[in-house]
């Protein structure tokens, strides 16, 4: 499922059409902390069309896929259409309500602390849920 995870970020990091340092290093930072291989990190860039079912994912594994997804869109400091509806249309296939995008960037964006307080801001973010 990492696999997966990192795959979705590396496409998101793609449609803009500009890889930039900041979401490499973001994405194998990710990669790394969920023990995969550099050169499993390197293939997901190559080839990042495998995608497992999102369904299946757990409360937890979705909130940190949002998460992720918010963490790369914001990190070169421009927000690009492109990338918005990607991670609308994310967040939608992992179960949570379109809303949850804008309280997650104007959380992380006007609050850089609240960013690191994970565990509060999970809580927050878990009512958009679909139940």
């Amino acid at each position: 499922m990492i696999r997966t995870h990192l795959n979705l970020l590396v496409q998101l990091a793609k449609v803009d059409g500009v890889v930039v340092q900041d979401e490499i290093d973001l994405i194998a930072q990710i990669g790394e902390a969920n023990g995969m291989s550099s050169s499993d990190i390197s293939a997901c860039f190559e080839d990042s069309s495998l995608i497992e079912n999102l369904e299946n994912l757990t409360d937890d594994e979705k909130y940190e896929y949002i998460y992720n997804i918010v963490q790369l869109m914001k990190i070169d400091g421009r927000l690009y259409k492109e990338e918005i509806r990607f991670c609308a249309k994310l967040a939608s296939k992992l179960g949570y309500n379109e809303d949850v995008l804008l309280e997650l960037m104007l959380k992380i964006y006007s609050d850089p602390e609240i960013s690191a307080d994970k565990a509060s801001l999970k809580s927050t973010i878990q009512q958009y849920l679909k139940k």
